[in-house]
């Protein structure tokens, strides 16, 4: 996903007569700003190298921003996930992660993580990769979908159901689908609810109830029910 768009040259801080430019937007300094205006800098001045933000910098501070990040419950982010530092290196990746850490909450899918590692099936934290980013096209795209399951959506490959299962969601045209990508295993998001259901308290835009027709059999795996009486 690139949420902001980055320049070509991101290697190295500016340079003049083989010396480093000081300035104001090198190193910690990143920290100063808010990451839209990273973002707006770097696409203002694509023509003006002196003002960069040196890949090593960002890196830094998604580290730092995801140590900073509470969760509801007091702990820190970054107890329960982190980011390849050998995947999500380059700006194009980096900025969309500092994005997601800084402006998005994670207690949900925290919740989540914690749960699957009681039941054995991931390890905490989970280390997200630019291919877990990248399954949302841009930030648009992350945005267009409940928040919860966008972020599912990036951390469900970890969440590992034995015999080469994991908890993958799938954009299927207009439909998501989770666990394997066939016919039948389609989610209903936010589906209508008799009034005196007890999910209807408790509904939230960024977190909907979800239908589905999935089940677990003990000797033929995960499977559909649809059609089934």
């Amino acid at each position: 996903m690139s949420a902001i768009s980055s320049r070509s040259s991101d290697t190295d801080s500016p340079v003049v007569n083989g010396e480093a430019v000081p300035c104001i937007f090198r190193h910690s300094r990143v920290w100063l700003l808010k990451i839209k205006d990273v973002g707006s800098l770097r696409v203002a001045t694509r023509q003006h190298s002196i003002v960069d933000f040196p890949p090593d910098a960002l890196r830094k501070r998604l580290t730092h921003s995801l140590h900073s990040k509470r969760l509801a419950d007091g702990s820190r982010l970054d107890t329960v996930l982190v980011f390849d530092a050998q995947t999500v290196s380059e700006p194009r990746v980096v900025l969309p992660a500092i994005w997601m850490v800084e402006e998005q909450r994670w207690d949900e899918v925290a919740d989540v993580l914690r749960l699957a590692e009681q039941c054995g099936r991931c390890t905490l934290p989970v280390r997200l990769t630019a291919d877990d980013i990248n399954r949302h096209a841009n930030k648009t795209a992350y945005l267009a979908a409940p928040r919860v399951l966008a972020q599912l959506k990036m951390v469900g490959p970890h969440i590992d159901f034995g015999n080469g299962v994991t908890f993958q969601l799938f954009q299927h045209g207009d439909t998501l689908r989770a666990i394997k990508d066939e016919d039948g295993f389609e989610l209903d998001i936010d589906p209508p609810l008799p009034l005196n259901h007890p999910y209807q308290q408790h509904r939230q835009q960024h977190d909907p109830p979800v239908r589905s027709s999935i089940d677990y059999d003990r000797f033929l795996g995960w499977r559909s029910m649809t059609g089934e009486t």
